[in-house]
């Protein structure tokens, strides 16, 4: 399905190496986007490219209504070389594949990373409609397919990391997906962006589906979105309340808010607050804030470089 290789991404795969593994040369532009393919993951780029780039992920928004034809930037991102790097699934929100989450792929790109990135449309019927949280059965079978999907790639490309990453509404699903999985069945990372779930969801439980663990980036000036917006249409996981991506799930270890990243006592669920330095990759707090290609690639990024 999702994971065939398609015969533009055959034809892609047989493109130079420089070409393939991140669609640049060794100083080149990618609709706009400016980074060195040869700068190490830790490399700073200079102040104008991540300014370039928070600004046009910021001005992609206008194009959100515009649905999967204002998302063309991580149409190329799923050739078979990528595949061979891993694989990262991003699960958009209530709008269905938009330049919203395409920024989120644009700024994994930017983050240096040589995975496959696949945007799943999960919702039953296009329109832009909070009706999509309601939908529990079709919700449930499609996190089923999800998760037949990463079991088939793991089949496929042993060894090689499984990273999703769900924003809002998506958030919701990347956790029903890990609740498909199997106790021997697990991706490397989990990553919730003001996610549209309930404070109370048992997200610690999920936690053994992992092999690195789960980040939720939550915010409170996201109230009035996964706040206000939740109580009156509901969570994903229907609870007429305010949800996590406001203010972060509750979880019987109060310490559990941590920016790190370590495996020394396994998987662990990582709850990071919005702050204002945040502002300062394109982050102001908002709904959209962690979907910023900037704030991807400083945040985001680092997390899925793990295996």
């Amino acid at each position: 399905m999702l994971l065939a290789v398609s015969d533009r991404s055959k034809q892609n795969a047989a493109l130079p190496e420089t070409i393939n593994l991140v669609m640049y040369a060794e100083q080149s532009h990618v609709d706009g986007l400016l980074f060195s393919a040869s700068a190490q993951p830790d490399t700073v780029p200079d102040r104008a490219a991540v300014f370039r780039l928070g600004l046009q992920s910021m001005l992609g928004l206008f194009l959100a209504p515009l649905g999967r034809s204002g998302a063309k930037f991580h149409r190329l991102l799923s050739c078979s070389s990528r595949l061979e790097h891993g694989l990262i699934i991003i699960l958009p929100g209530i709008e269905g594949c938009s330049s919203i989450n395409d920024s989120i792929a644009r700024g994994l790109v930017a983050g240096q990373l040589s995975h496959a990135i696949q945007i799943i449309d999960w919702r039953r019927f296009r329109p832009w409609n909070p009706l999509h949280l309601a939908m529990q059965r079709h919700n449930r079978t499609q996190a089923r397919v999800v998760a037949e999907l990463i079991v088939g790639y793991q089949r496929n490309f042993p060894g090689q990391p499984v990273h999703l990453i769900g924003h809002s509404a998506g958030a919701g699903m990347a956790l029903f997906v890990l609740e498909q999985l199997r106790e021997d069945q697990a991706v490397t990372s989990v990553t919730l962006l003001s996610a549209a779930v309930s404070r109370k969801f048992d997200v610690e439980r999920l936690l053994s589906r992992t092999t690195a663990g789960i980040w939720n980036f939550y915010s409170p000036l996201d109230l009035p979105t996964v706040g206000i917006g939740t109580m009156l249409f509901g969570t994903m996981d229907r609870h007429y309340t305010v949800s996590a991506g406001a203010l972060g799930f509750l979880t019987r270890d109060h310490d559990s808010v941590s920016a790190g990243i370590s495996r020394e006592q396994g998987p662990r669920l990582n709850q990071i607050p919005y702050k204002k330095s945040m502002a300062k990759s394109w982050n102001f707090g908002g709904h959209f804030g962690s979907t910023n290609a900037a704030f991807v690639r400083e945040n985001i990024a680092p997390i899925c470089r793990q295996r």
